[in-house]
């Protein structure tokens, strides 16, 4: 291995002691990534990869305390980066603190309108403000969150965001959607079909129907659609 090679010319070679850890993370030797990974951070307590490769490393082996401290450390020291909210908003689910979650989704939001130069393991962040849409599955996930909760209403309004996402932000100028969306795609489908599913159990029966008529169309959840709009139907013909 070209890391073990490094490290016999220069034991503190960071780089190398968290690129190994990534390799054993591979290999699924958790024994060895967690000593790698541990090697990079005494040699340099800022490195949030290692940090990051521990969290991923514990959440492997489900020891999901270990796994939310060290993400933590890892967001700590890359506020600005999504993908470690993310992490420890995942790891407050599993735990089942729902209300913690939200709050390191709505971070991993926030942090979502910056943007970096590099990729999540590349350079640090530049500050810098995006016009595009805001991740869907984050918003997502907060719905789920507040689903648990059994907050239907703010459930339903992240649902909402979430499709939303397709068309991108409102263009100002215009007054209408800027057309930098994510398109459809699987998570936004399935917060549609949440909201039909929500406003069809509410009696809105037009609303649920006109969401499962367009999840036909977009050819996603395309039988759950079909038969919730043959429930629908009857359930409209016996109103009538």
């Amino acid at each position: 291995m070209y890391f073990r090679r490094a490290l016999t010319l220069d034991r503190n070679f960071l780089s190398a002691w968290t690129l190994m850890g990534h390799e054993y993370v591979e290999m699924k030797n958790t024994h060895a990534a967690i000593e790698s990974y541990r090697r990079a951070v005494d040699i340099n307590r800022k490195d949030y990869r290692a940090w990051y490769g521990l969290g991923q490393t514990y959440e492997i082996l489900e020891m999901n305390l270990y796994a939310l401290f060290y993400y933590q450390k890892a967001a700590g020291l890359r506020p600005y980066d999504p993908k470690m909210w993310q992490a420890v908003g995942n790891c407050y689910d599993r735990i089942g603190k729902a209300d913690e979650s939200i709050k390191a989704f709505q971070r991993a939001l926030v942090a979502g309108s910056y943007y970096d130069t590099g990729a999540s393991f590349g350079s640090s962040a530049t500050g810098e403000t995006t016009s595009g849409p805001r991740d869907p599955e984050i918003l997502y996930q907060i719905a789920l969150m507040y689903e648990k909760l059994a907050r239907f209403d703010e459930a339903a309004e992240y649902m909402e965001m979430t499709v939303a996402q397709e068309e991108g932000p409102m263009d100002d100028e215009e007054e209408e959607p800027s057309g930098l969306g994510t398109g459809v795609t699987n998570t936004t489908s399935k917060a549609r079909m949440w909201l039909a599913r929500w406003a069809f159990s509410k009696g809105d029966f037009p609303r649920a129907l006109e969401l499962a008529n367009e999840l036909c169309q977009d050819g996603v959840e395309v039988e759950e659609a079909k038969a919730l709009i043959r429930d629908l139907r009857a359930r409209m013909e016996s109103s009538k």
